[in-house]
C-alpha cells in the first residue's frame, strides 16, 4: 500500500541523519555547535514510523530545510513553490550508531520507494499492532540508473522489534488513520526497477569520533 508515491515546520529542533543518494552512505553529527559531519557505518536505528510525516521540503545548501508538513500522511496542502518537492521526514533513534535521536527527510525518489517497502512491512506486522517499533538496518544498497545518471536505492529491513524508547517521546502523529492512498503527482512518478541483483555494500570510512555504549536487543546492537 506504501505510504506516498514517490517524486521524478515548526518546533524544537533535531539534528539530521542524511542518506547520499548518489554516493549510497549515511552521514550525521553530533548535537554540538560547528559538529563536523561523520559516516555512519553500521545505519541500524529505531524508526518511529508512527510519528511519521509528509510534505513539501526544500532542502538548499548552508541552510535549514523549508518544510510545509501534511496534516495527514496522504492530505498534500499547497505546494509552497516550484522548487518544493513531496517528501517525508521521521525520527530515528541509536544511542550507539546516531549518537540519540536524528532527523531523516528525504525527497529522493530511490530513498521513498525504500521507505514504502518499510512502512507496507512495518504495516503488515502483529509486533506493530502491539505498540513495539521496528529495529531496522541498511543491509546494502541498490544501484538504480535513471535520468539523472546512477543512485543507490537503500536496502531498508526489519531486525528487530523494541518498546517505544523514552528518547523519542510520545505518538504525536498517526501514519495510519485509514487507508492510505498516493499523492497526486505533479508530474509523472519516478519508479525505482526491480532490483534483479544481491545488495551491493559501497565501502566506508570510520567515523571520526568514538560513539556512546550500544544498546542492544535480541542480539541486534544499536
Amino acid at each position: 500500500m506504501a505510504f506516498m508515491e514517490a517524486p521524478g515546520g515548526d518546533g524544537e529542533f533535531t539534528v539530521y541523519v542524511k542518506y547520499n543518494a548518489k554516493a549510497g552512505r549515511w552521514y550525521t553529527k553530533d548535537d554540538a555547535p560547528n559538529a563536523a559531519e561523520f559516516e555512519v557505518v553500521n545505519m541500524t536505528a529505531v524508526f518511529d514510523i508512527p510519528n511519521l510525516k509528509t510534505g513539501w521540503f526544500l532542502f538548499q545548501a548552508g541552510s535549514a530545510p523549508d518544510k510545509a508538513i501534511n496534516a495527514q500522511l496522504s492530505a498534500w496542502g499547497p505546494k509552497p513553490s516550484d522548487a518544493h518537492k513531496r517528501g517525508f521526514q521521521i525520527n530515528l533513534f541509536s544511542d550507539k550508531n546516531l549518537l540519540g535521536v536524528r532527523e531523516f527527510a528525504s525527497t529522493a525518489g530511490s530513498v521513498i520507494e525504500a521507505m514504502n517497502g518499510l512502512y507496507d512491512a512495518w504495516l503488515a506486522a502483529p509486533e506493530a499492532a502491539q505498540g513495539k517499533l521496528p529495529v531496522v538496518r541498511c543491509a546494502g544498497v541498490l544501484p538504480v540508473t535513471g535520468k539523472h545518471g546512477v543512485n543507490y536505492a537503500p536496502v531498508l529491513e526489519i531486525v528487530a522489534w523494541v518498546d517505544r524508547p523514552a528518547q523519542l517521546g510520545e505518538v504525536t502523529a498517526k501514519a495510519v488513520a485509514g487507508p492510505v492512498t498516493a499523492a497526486p503527482a505533479a508530474g509523472p512518478a519516478v519508479h525505482a526497477p526491480a532490483p534483479v541483483q544481491a545488495p551491493v555494500q559501497v565501502p566506508v570510512q570510520a567515523p571520526v569520533q568514538a560513539p556512546p555504549p550500544a544498546m542492544a536487543h535480541a542480539g541486534v546492537e544499536f
